[in-house]
């Protein structure tokens, strides 16, 4: 009788409202971001933008997956079968692993942009950045793939307990702790040396007055970017493993599909974090919703790791043109050819933004 009651709350309409609003985000955010990398060619030419296109692609599986799952408490005869039920938690797991291991990809990529700014240049090819994306897809396949050929399947009920005890115990929860506290030192990092390098230009340029506007944008990025990830998927894993613990069932149970509504959300959030709150990003999105091209948009590129791209053609002279100096890799470059003169920096509005390395200020909003 409780099942019944919580599995009509679950496919009540307010329920089905939620689901639709996280569906609708997750869609609709992430094929913007899908068709402005694109669409425009200031945007495709940035191969660290390349990453952010393999994370839209997974947050948008995660929601074309979402109503698959919806179906389960809509239609209750509809996990009976063996292979819906599988597919039901092969989709989600292959969506929300990709996510998490592209999460993981994005952060790994700018840690090696703001601490190693000259090897990044000199390593990170587009043919590097397919093989690493690559990589995440096979993984994630390979992970969620698993449970066709090994599951705890029974007619009674299709839930999570379907995957095995031993799989989640040791694989998928340690990996998920490993990802989340290699992320958390990663951010930690960059944060430190995004701060450490504004010091330095703050200290070249006379511009003393920035500091804590500066560094309180740093905190805020690393809490943005790590926080939501945290937020959204502890609770997951948290309550995953109390039901696993005390052995109960957790078909039509709310705790769960608060915890797992959650997680879902975290894939509808990443368009915001990693590009709605970048301008160039917010420029070529009016132009896609206003039918016109990106490519003829008059503001200038702002990276969205806001790191020069692995080019020739990306030389210290022709960045000073455009107006967006790689602030790290100058100032190696700079200690290396014996302090060229700071007036270079001159020109610049420099602030350590939201993705840390960048030199207008005014770009994020």
């Amino acid at each position: 009788m409780a099942n019944d009651t919580l599995s009509s709350y679950i496919g009540s309409g307010f329920w089905v409202t939620v689901f639709c609003i996280i569906i609708f985000f997750a869609v609709v955010g992430n094929v913007l971001t899908l068709l402005a990398i694109i669409a425009s060619r200031q945007l495709s030419s940035m191969i660290s933008n390349q990453f952010i296109f393999s994370l839209a692609i997974s947050d948008l599986l995660v929601g074309l997956s979402v109503p698959y799952h919806m179906c389960f408490y809509l239609v209750h005869s509809f996990g009976e079968s063996k292979d819906r039920c599988l597919l039901r938690f092969v989709l989600i797991s292959f969506g929300c692993s990709s996510s998490i291991l592209n999460l993981f990809v994005v952060a790994t990529d700018r840690y090696s942009a703001v601490v190693h700014p000259l090897r990044y240049n000199r390593c990170m090819t587009r043919g590097t950045s397919l093989f690493l994306a690559s990589l995440v897809w096979i993984f994630s396949l390979s992970l969620s793939t698993v449970l066709i050929y090994w599951n705890s399947w029974n007619k009674e009920t299709c839930d999570v307990n379907i995957i095995p005890s031993v799989y989640f115990t040791f694989v998928l929860t340690p990996l998920f702790i490993l990802i989340w506290g290699i992320m958390l030192l990663i951010y930690i990092k960059i944060w430190r040396e995004a701060s450490r390098h504004a010091k330095r230009i703050r200290s070249a340029t006379n511009l003393h007055n920035s500091n804590s506007i500066n560094d309180t944008k740093s905190i805020q990025v690393v809490m943005l970017t790590l926080g939501c990830f945290s937020i959204c998927w502890m609770p997951y894993f948290i309550v995953t493993t109390y039901f696993r613990i005390t052995s109960q069932s957790i078909q039509f149970s709310l705790s769960y599909e608060i915890a797992f509504t959650m997680a879902v959300c975290n894939s509808g959030m990443n368009p915001v974090i990693y590009a709605w709150k970048n301008s160039s990003f917010r420029e070529a999105f009016w132009c896609l919703l206003t039918c016109h091209s990106p490519n003829k948009a008059t503001k200038k590129t702002n990276y969205i790791t806001n790191h020069v791209p692995s080019s020739k053609k990306s030389s210290m002279t022709n960045e000073t043109e455009r107006g967006h100096d790689n602030v790290v890799a100058q100032i190696d470059i700079d200690v290396e050819m014996n302090r060229q003169n700071h007036k270079d920096y001159d020109e610049h509005e420099c602030s350590v933004s939201t993705e840390m390395t960048t030199v207008h200020a005014a770009t994020w909003s």
